[in-house]
């Protein structure tokens, strides 16, 4: 496991809201990952570590949301979280800055739907499999 960030237990789900945006053809999974990304800053991890966890957590994304979207040909999740901007002296809290899209998972349903046994619980010790396509295309917030 990655230090000082414990996955959700086996079978909790991903903390996050999922919005489902697409079905048909080519489904499309909004996750606002603002919680986890939280917890990959607020545990300093950083690179390889962070990716690897939110690569993860996406996967289970798709194991929760699978049975929605097992016709389409293939499930993208966009990975986003919240950003937010200096504390406000009125509120005495940080204010919204927008909205950053940290990374897009890409699987084939029918690779999915042989990956039975492993999608929702995928081993932290092993690489992602083959046919998991994860692309970081933002940056996460600074520590």
């Amino acid at each position: 496991m990655l230090a000082n960030t414990p996955p959700p237990a086996s079978g909790q789900s991903v903390a996050g809201r999922v919005i489902l945006a697409k079905v048909s053809g080519d489904a499309l999974l909004l996750w606002d990952a603002t919680p986890e990304v939280a917890a990959v800053v607020d545990g300093k991890l950083a690179g390889d570590a962070a990716n690897d966890r939110l690569e993860r957590d996406a996967l289970r994304v798709v194991a929760d949301e699978f049975p929605k979207v097992e016709r389409s040909r293939t499930i993208t999740v966009r990975v986003l979280y919240d950003k937010t901007g200096d504390v406000s002296p009125v509120y005495g809290t940080a204010t919204f800055a927008g909205v950053e899209t940290y990374a897009t998972l890409t699987v084939r349903t029918s690779d999915v739907a042989r990956a039975r046994d492993g999608r929702r619980d995928p081993d932290a010790a092993a690489s992602p499999p083959a046919w998991v396509s994860f692309h970081v295309v933002g940056e996460l917030p600074p520590r």
